[in-house]
């Protein structure tokens, strides 16, 4: 007993031990409360806190207006630096919340269009916040209701509706009230004319539904922010306004039609045609303009999608020291991404067929796979390479770092058998962007840090790393790239007052050259090898194209003139070809050309179209002509740690689980950081007449997550057999006499339950967790039954009482998916759990449990996305419980039937089931089960009814074969006969409902070859494959 709680001790140690020293690096965090908001920051952050309250004062102000709605609750912004991802959300329930990540964005990203990034990012959560809040009528009546009067919110129309709607108000309110945002950004033009000059207008239903249309996850932003800009234009903005007020007090969700018809008198599908048509002229008369002065571009190299697929994702060419290959960074949507490298002649193109359209380009290599779109360059005149790779510091921050990648040796180079090696240059850096010195010693590249970027520069040799300091308080450097000499660094940089410019360092005399001063985006510098030029792409004439700034004159010319957008251009070695990546309706990809300063021409006139930039440190006024407060204090968590909303369980109540209907409600409250979130489920089950629920309570700032849970449930057993004489007094007349031996009792079960889980490894792909827990369940009989006769033959007594128990739990993951795919196509999964049993723990069992699984994913060399999955599972038992088998194996429970799983959105695994069997067919002290399935996509249909809230993507064909057998439970051995194998095959229908809500509904066969516990069915199921 001392020795296990020594074991127990140590563990604990280690699982707390180690975040103590990363918990020393915690930020500390502060709120900042103003006359609307409460902004949650990190401690040595102030100014930007101060400055976030001056503009959401302004937005607030704004917005207020023009929407016709302030919400009664103060906003809370959590203002967070743990990643170099620029992002942030929102959401109005139970109360109004918005994350913002400082972050600013990098060159080429959706969000680059920005004079201000914390007024962009703010403005645009905030107007969700405003829009989501807009309720009216029933829906406000049960948000009284049930979330005690004014705390919270459960019912919001207004987010009932496509996401098109409300991403894009977002973006036309960002756009409309400050000077940039995406409505005035290039790049969204680009994505919009592009698909009108090739191949026509979007279907409504496929924006609605998130089709894999480009650009993917932007499209809802994309479309509609230009439709409602049209709405805005044609009828009116106070329309927007007035369609959020009667949206908000529909009691019918997804009638968006009724309410567009009330406000403006025609449907959605009308102001879609009326959409495209001014959209097709507006863009048919620009790509007039644009051929009138000559197409100037390069011939395309790499066609990772066919004609008819969309979705490609190429950036950061570079060339190999000999001129012969390009090397650059894919994601294509089929395969995992990474650096491939491609023949400076080109290669073929191999159309798409069948499922995914997976057209791709022949010829080209894997080179090593990265996770991110990551540049990099070579290390002199070597094959390593130097890039950046996303990942997890300290098992808590999403940086990215500089990593050296050293080849496998010549004639052994396979992506997945022989990657290379790979060195850990930087490590907490957030570095990217990185370029080698011709001379292979010095890295540049750009160092983020809390909403800026700086320009560094890192010796390969000792690893030191040296930092320029910014020429303004706030400064976002991208791209810094090496002259041909080693002398000079030219890089993209944002500066307060809306400029993004091309400037050039000189590390000799440590002094700045402004190469451009404009509002326009110039970004991606590089030079050509004699220094006489660097070239870079721009918006300057509302389209990206290729620029070269002469060193010498400073003046500017133009290399390119294309219908969709140059980008990143990089020139060769010799001088004489370009490569840079352009733009097509599909997506990215490497385009090159013959590059001749004597065929660069003279660009347009350009004239700024932009608005004057707002005061980034505006001086708003409050309340009632008061200053707008800024109180400061230190966070307290339970200021926000209190019951907002109370959910009664009208989807349980409307269904029946396995032992009866449950009638009930739940709370869930939680802090805004959630540090602490506590969750309280109680209900009545009318099956046994008794009430039932659960307590859990976690607690999540630290590293290590510790969670405390207390439950109360019943169960039906039938392990109690007892033989009772005579008739009950009950038993009405000519009624039938119960039988002499009576099974069955109802069992009472209480647990209570405390863990400690721990990341062990974080990492974009591999992922492990270990967890430590204690637990404690009382059995007791609950049933209202006569005592056992001691005349009677010998009852079987129901084996009840304590059962205390530590578990240890090792989760290991690394399986990844696609775009295209059906779920996860490549990695593997494995887990191990132990469990001890003991009466020094409590209760009166002893015993010991082991168990394990591991899952293999493995996509088929051929295409069309067909993966064969293999999961293997067993466990294997003491056998000192009694007759409580702690094991049983068979086929799926009834009770995952379609109604219920939808209702309740319990999707399903078919993992760890012998399908074709009874459940619970076969119980066992040891038990193993292997699953095959082998999936073949069928149809990609992706279309859907107009506005209608449904919408199909795919079809598959899953076939399967599970073999497995338990067996132990009385005492025997396993023998061949024990071995239960079931054959069947699932269809699956892959879609979206309600605009966003993704389920797969499953119609599967499966048929079980034992003739006592074998079965021949026929069922569905919204459900998951493993």
């Amino acid at each position: 007993m001392h020795g296990l709680l020594a074991l127990l001790g140590l563990v604990l140690a280690c699982l707390v031990g180690r975040p103590a020293q990363a918990a020393s690096r915690d930020p500390r965090w502060r709120t900042l409360e103003t006359d609307h908001f409460y902004i949650h920051y990190y401690q040595g952050n102030e100014y930007a806190a101060e400055k976030a309250a001056m503009v959401l004062e302004r937005a607030h102000e704004r917005l207020a207006t023009s929407l016709s709605h302030s919400p009664w609750l103060k906003t809370h912004v959590v203002y967070q630096d743990h990643t170099d991802a620029a992002n942030g959300l929102a959401n109005t329930s139970p109360y109004p919340r918005i994350v913002a990540y400082v972050t600013a964005p990098d060159s080429m990203s959706v969000l680059e269009g920005y004079d201000d990034w914390i007024d962009i990012l703010l403005t645009h959560e905030y107007t969700h916040i405003v829009h989501l809040d807009t309720t009216h009528g029933i829906p406000r009546l049960i948000n009284a209701l049930l979330g005690f009067g004014r705390a919270g919110k459960v019912w919001q129309p207004n987010v009932i509706q496509p996401r098109w709607y409300v991403e894009g108000l977002a973006s036309h309110e960002e756009s409309r009230l400050t000077s940039q945002g995406r409505g005035r950004h290039t790049q969204w033009e680009m994505y919009l004319r592009a698909p009108i000059l090739e191949h026509g207008f979007i279907p409504i239903d496929r924006v609605s539904s998130g089709a894999n249309i480009f650009p993917h996850g932007s499209s809802v932003y994309l479309y509609g922010l230009y439709l409602l800009r049209y709405i805005s234009n044609r009828y009116g903005e106070d329309k927007l306004a007035e369609l959020n007020h009667v949206y908000g007090g529909q009691t019918l969700p997804f009638a968006i039609n009724r309410a567009v018809e009330k406000v403006l008198g025609v449907s959605w599908e009308k102001l879609w045609e009326e959409f495209e048509l001014d959209t097709v002229r507006r863009f048919q008369g620009q790509a007039r303009a644009i051929r009138a002065r000559g197409i100037r571009e390069g011939r395309r190299i790499t066609f990772t999608t066919s004609a008819q697929a969309s979705g490609n994702f190429v950036r950061h060419p570079f060339w190999s020291p000999d001129d012969q290959h390009i090397y650059y960074f894919e994601d294509d949507g089929h395969s995992n991404p990474g650096i491939r490298r491609i023949r400076s002649t080109g290669g073929a193109i191999r159309e798409g067929v069948g499922i995914g359209k997976q057209g791709q380009t022949v010829g080209v290599e894997r080179i090593v796979e990265l996770q991110d779109a990551g540049s990099a360059s070579f290390v002199g005149v070597s094959e390593d390479m130097v890039f950046e790779v996303w990942g997890v510091h300290d098992l808590r921050y999403s940086w990215t770092d500089l990593w050296r990648w050293r080849p496998p040796a010549p004639g052994a180079r396979d992506v997945r058998q022989n990657p290379g090696d790979l060195e850990q240059l930087t490590f907490g850096a957030r570095a990217r962007d990185p370029h080698v010195s011709p001379d292979g010693r010095t890295v540049v590249f750009s160092r983020n840090d809390s909403a800026q970027a700086r320009l560094a520069f890192l010796d390969l040799a000792t690893k030191e790393v040296t930092e320029v300091a910014p020429l303004e308080r706030i400064q976002v450097v991208t791209a810094p790239r090496w002259s041909a000499d080693g002398k000079k660094v030219a890089y993209s940089a944002f500066r307060e007052g809306g400029m993004r410019d091309i400037y050039i360092y000189d590390r000799e005399t440590q002094t700045t050259l402004r190469a451009t001063a404009d509002r326009f985006l110039d970004s991606e510098p590089s030079w050509t090898p004699d220094g006489r030029y660097v070239l870079f792409n721009s918006d300057r004439d509302g389209v990206f194209n290729i620029y070269a700034y002469e060193v010498a004159t400073a003046r500017v010319h133009q290399v390119t003139n294309v219908l969709g957008g140059a980008f990143e251009p990089v020139v060769s070695h010799d001088g004489k070809r370009l490569v840079y990546v352009g733009f097509t309706a599909h997506g990215y990809d490497l385009w090159v050309m013959k590059l001749d300063p004597a065929e660069f021409f003279e660009p347009l006139p350009v004239q700024d179209p932009l608005p004057a930039i707002d005061d980034p440190t505006p001086d708003e006024v409050g309340d009632r002509g008061r200053p707008v407060s800024l109180k400061s204090q230190r966070y307290k968590a339970y200021r926000t740690f209190f019951p907002r909303t109370i959910f009664p369980s009208a989807l349980a109540a409307a269904t029946s689980g396995s032992f009866g209907t449950e009638i009930g409600a739940s709370i869930g409250v939680s802090d805004v950081l959630q540090f602490h979130t506590l969750s309280i489920n109680g209900g009545y089950n009318t099956a046994f007449g008794a009430p039932s629920g659960s307590i859990v309570y976690e607690y999540a700032r630290l590293l290590p997550t510790f969670r405390v849970l207390v439950s109360r449930d019943y169960a039906r057993r039938g392990s109690f057999e007892r033989y009772e004489y005579g008739y009950p007094d009950d038993l009405l007349p000519g009624a039938t006499p119960p039988s002499y031996l009576q099974r069955g009792y109802d069992e009472r079960i209480t647990t209570a339950r405390a863990s400690v889980s721990v990341p062990v490894v974080r990492h974009p792909v591999h992922n492990a967790f270990a967890s430590i827990s204690y637990a404690y369940t009382h059995y007791a009989n609950a049933s209202n039954v006569p005592a056992v006769d001691p005349n009677a033959p010998a009852s079987s007594l129901p084996d009840l009482g304590g059962l205390g128990s530590v578990g240890f739990a090792l989760d290991y993951d690394s399986r990844r998916s696609t775009r295209y795919a059906y779920g996860n196509e490549t990695g593997r999964a494995a887990s191990i759990n132990v469990n001890l049993i003991d009466p020094h723990l409590g209760g009166r069992y002893a015993d010991v449990w082991v168990s394990g699984r591991y899952v293999e994913m493995l996509r088929m060399p051929w295409r069309g996305h067909q993966v064969l999955g293999i999961s293997l599972e067993g466990a294997a038992s003491a056998g000192t419980l009694g007759r409580r088998s702690p094991f049983y194996l068979g086929g799926t429970s009834q009770q995952n039937e379609v109604l219920r799983s939808f209702l309740l959105r319990s999707a399903y695994g078919d993992w760890g089931n012998l399908r074709g069997y009874r459940p619970f067919a076969f119980p066992g002290r040891y038990y193993g089960v292997l699953n095959v399935e082998y999936r073949i996509p069928l149809a990609d249909v992706e279309r859907g009814l107009g506005t209608l809230p449904g919408f199909l993507r795919r079809l598959t064909l899953a076939p399967f074969m599970d073999l497995g057998a338990a067996w132990g439970a009385n005492g025997e051995k396993f023998t061949r006969q024990m071995l239960k194998w079931g054959v069947g095959a699932s269809f699956i229908a892959s879609f979206k409902l309600g605009y966003g809500d993704a389920i797969d509904l499953m119609l599967q066969y499966a048929r079980g070859f034992d003739d006592e516990f074998g079965l021949n069915y026929f069922r569905a199921a919204v459900a998951r494959s493993f």
